[in-house]
């Protein structure tokens, strides 16, 4: 098909019918529209659902009345920076709490929308919940390093190094560097640091233990380093995590 066919086709349908009638049948999908000013112009079933609300609901609501304050504005700041740049946002691996309970690892894009006259009007996004085993993502049908991050969730509590991860692989830093990029969007030190995080947030959850207890069970031997390391992913500190999500 020409892109002249192309074009003379979607002139003549409906508005909407493909992008978010498809949107809406991907239940593992989140896919919303904002205006400018950050308000949500149109969101799908799984996103409110994400938020145990109705699509309608979210309409005309900002991140800073759906997620605590330190979260939204970092979710707002990544709006901005893609409005600003007039660039897209593809690939960021995400921790996202459920307010029912329990965490999802997502991967997020977002997009800017021109006007006619290209001006950027606003943004699109869509996060997809990466699979899941006993708890570690598997997102990536070649599953080249699944056995790697296998051993990472399974091994939380302890010094995992990157060169050991590398050397069990059978490559070097560099070569393991580079397939964690391409399949998770982000380094394998990284990567280990946001999995010990999402076990944190689960624990804050789901146990009384206290903070200091929690970051020892994941390796963390000063309580300061493990909560700079929560406030860098989840953007709030671990006890403000606990009180939000717990009331």
């Amino acid at each position: 098909m020409s892109s002249n066919h192309f074009d003379d086709f979607t002139a003549r349908l409906k508005p909407g019918q493909i992008a978010l009638g498809l949107f809406e049948a991907l239940p593992d999908v989140m896919f919303w529209i904002k205006d400018q000013a950050g308000e949500i112009i149109f969101a799908n079933r799984a996103y409110a659902q994400l938020l145990q609300r109705s699509p309608e609901d979210l309409v005309g609501k900002t991140d800073e009345s759906l997620f605590p304050p330190t979260m939204a504005k970092f979710f707002r700041s990544d709006d901005e920076k893609v409005i600003r740049s007039a660039t897209p946002l593809h690939n960021k691996l995400e921790i996202v709490t459920r307010p029912g309970g329990g965490i999802e690892w997502r991967m997020t894009s977002k997009i800017p929308l021109f006007g006619e006259g290209d001006e950027v009007m606003g943004t699109a996004g869509v996060s997809r919940r990466l699979e899941h085993g006993e708890g570690p993502p598997l997102p990536t049908p070649h599953r080249a390093i699944s056995k790697l991050i296998d051993q990472i969730h399974e091994n939380l509590g302890e010094d995992i190094r990157v060169q050991t991860l590398a050397r069990e692989a059978g490559m070097s830093v560099s070569s393991l560097e580079r397939k964690f990029r391409q399949y998770l969007g982000t380094t394998p030190k990284r990567y280990l640091v946001r999995a010990r995080i999402a076990a944190a947030c689960d624990q804050l959850l789901s146990t009384t233990l206290s903070i200091g207890q929690i970051a020892a069970s994941l390796a963390y031997q000063e309580h300061a380093s493990f909560t700079r390391a929560f406030i860098s992913i989840m953007h709030m500190s671990p006890k403000d995590y606990r009180v939000f999500y717990r009331t």
